[in-house]
């Protein structure tokens, strides 16, 4: 089972802003360059106690994207 879609509406210049990381390697595409932006922002909220860190077996089924 693939994760839910999540749709993000964005201003045409940070799509441009994205792509520009993308196309340097940060990610692969401008949803690989958001999913990075996405994830290193979630590991330091963990880190700092902003959020908890959640058990994984509360999501025991549902698949990663890569």
């Amino acid at each position: 089972m693939a994760n839910k879609k999540l749709e993000v509406r964005l201003p045409r210049i940070m799509h441009a802003y994205l792509q520009d990381l993308a196309d340097v390697g940060y990610g692969n595409g401008k949803t690989g360059v958001a999913r990075r932006f996405i994830e290193n922002a979630v590991t330091k909220a963990l880190e700092t106690g902003i959020i908890e860190k959640r058990k994984a077996q509360d999501f025991e089924g549902a698949d990663d994207e890569e």
